[in-house]
């Protein structure tokens, strides 16, 4: 199936349904499906062919999935922006995509001012939030446009750091894009009753793929949270009645460190299940997450290039872990070796999931599939005696000390999150000018709550091994985030600060 089939069949079965709410915003599966279409008939008739790149760059409203939608709906290739950018990035995404056409904003045309009129191919730039815009979408058609689309056809360039730590456009088509949402959706016993918080943007693949795509195809209502805090979700799920709730770790840990007095002042009794992806949670506080919050946790563990890997469903699961393989995977050593199980490796992965290529980078390519068609995700991970995979860490972000032992930050930081006063922490590897690593701590304390770094190592030593131990502990008020909410390890290991 591909995107625009799947939406088809959906608006046929529930048109008057609400397929997205943004604050007292609501968009029903059949305006959804018109207004997208709007949005196709208007980029045909500036000229937009089949397979050219159209990029997107907007902030996190139902704006967005509608241009997304029109995007593949008129034939074209999405390139999904992140939004939380500079301008000099966004001068070398847009080259290196050979965009023809932006869909933006006010905001962000004008960040741009000096950069949109240097780009040679980009012959359109329309600010989806002006009269213009609107004026031309007034006169588009709202019948979806006859071109020929298949499901190999190429559905989005979405761009990330990922394997290799630079920026890069992963190439899906919309097979590859509706395999996870094929996969999760069931295991999460999702349906037309259900309302999903979405606390992740639609241009991270946690937000497209699970979110987005997964509401779409079961007739779910999405939920769009534009800003993360923990009220904000108590409040929209009272206030739209919500059942689930999709988010990355450091999210959920925010809302089980919640003190029970304030939940009571909410009503969150239908909320049933939240799904966590993008890093390793800690199972001491989802289990507190599930206590407090009377629902159940399921995790995804996946990459932009292969969108879900394993998975821990609403029956099978093991708080803490990444669940069980739904793709085709093996767990090897540096010579690309199966390792025994119980041992540390890289999880390499094989499957209808994977990305295609990276966009205009055959050599980037060729590190990370190999060996027909397997992807190297550069993640290390172990499995279980039950087949349940446990996320180590990237391994670039594995602490290597001054006599070679390597340790994963994650298993420090799952312990000290157990100490009454910790909110957050992060342990990394910070450089020093000599070319290796100081294992250092950032703690992040509870307010009102005090600890000193000798309480914290004296608590650390009691289940810690010595050589795991942090030479450096700091206290610091926040511990940095990507934009989509997850812990920005890479700018503490560079700078030894946030």
């Amino acid at each position: 199936m591909n995107l625009r089939g799947m939406l088809d069949r959906t608006v046929r079965e529930y048109p008057d349904k609400t397929a997205v709410a943004f604050g007292p915003q609501r968009v029903s599966y059949r305006q959804l499906d018109e207004a997208s279409s709007r949005v196709a008939n208007a980029l045909i008739g500036l000229g937009t062919k089949k397979g050219e790149h159209v990029a997107i760059l907007m902030s996190y409203t139902p704006q967005w999935i509608i241009n997304y939608l029109g995007v593949v709906k008129a034939g074209g290739t999405a390139v999904i922006l992140n939004a939380i950018l500079k301008a000099p990035e966004y001068d070398s995404l847009l080259r290196d995509s050979d965009s023809t056409m932006l869909l933006t904003e006010a905001y962000f045309s004008q960040m741009l001012t000096s950069v949109l009129p240097t780009l040679p191919l980009l012959k359109h730039v329309l600010e989806t939030d002006g009269d213009a815009y609107a004026r031309m979408l007034a006169e588009a058609s709202p019948s979806a446009p006859t071109i020929d689309i298949a499901d190999d056809d190429e559905g989005a360039i979405i761009y990330t750091s990922g394997v290799l730590g630079r920026q890069k456009g992963v190439v899906h088509t919309h097979s590859s894009l509706l395999a996870a949402a094929t996969i999760i959706g069931p295991g999460l016993d999702q349906g037309p009753d259900d309302v999903v918080i979405g606390m992740i943007p639609f241009f991270y693949a946690l937000g497209l793929a699970v979110v987005a795509f997964i509401s779409l195809m079961k007739g779910s209502t999405m939920v769009i949270l534009p800003r993360f805090t923990p009220t904000n979700v108590l409040e929209a799920v009272q206030q739209e009645k919500a059942t689930m709730l999709v988010g990355v770790p450091a999210m959920f840990n925010a809302l089980a460190m919640m003190d029970e007095a304030t939940l009571k002042n909410y009503d969150l009794s239908t909320l049933r299940l939240a799904l966590t992806a993008g890093a390793k949670a800690s199972a001491h506080l989802m289990e507190t997450l599930e206590r407090k919050f009377g629902l159940r946790l399921c995790e995804v563990y996946g990459t932009t290039e292969a969108l879900a890997t394993t998975f821990c469903d609403i029956r099978n699961r093991k708080l803490g872990m990444a669940g069980y393989p739904v793709e085709d995977i093996r767990i090897v050593d540096a010579d690309g070796k199966d390792v025994p199980r119980g041992e540390i490796g890289e999880i390499i992965c094989s499957s209808p999931q994977v990305m295609k290529h990276y966009y205009n980078a055959p050599e980037l390519t060729d590190q990370v599939l190999k060996e027909g068609g397997w992807f190297h995700t550069g993640d290390l991970v172990r499995m279980d005696e039950d087949g349940c995979i446990e996320y180590i860490e990237k391994r670039s972000f594995i602490i290597v000390t001054s006599a070679g032992t390597k340790i994963p930050p994650t298993e420090v930081e799952d312990l000290l999150l157990k100490h009454p006063g910790v909110a957050e922490a992060a342990y990394v590897g910070v450089n020093d000018q000599l070319g290796g690593q100081i294992p250092t701590l950032f703690v992040v304390l509870k307010e009102g709550q005090s600890a000193t770094r000798q309480e914290l190592r004296s608590f650390l030593s009691q289940s810690l091994a010595d050589f795991k131990m942090p030479r450096k502990i700091e206290f610091i008020d926040a511990i940095p985030k990507t934009g989509s909410g997850k812990m920005n390890r890479r700018v503490l290991k560079e700078t030894g600060a946030p």
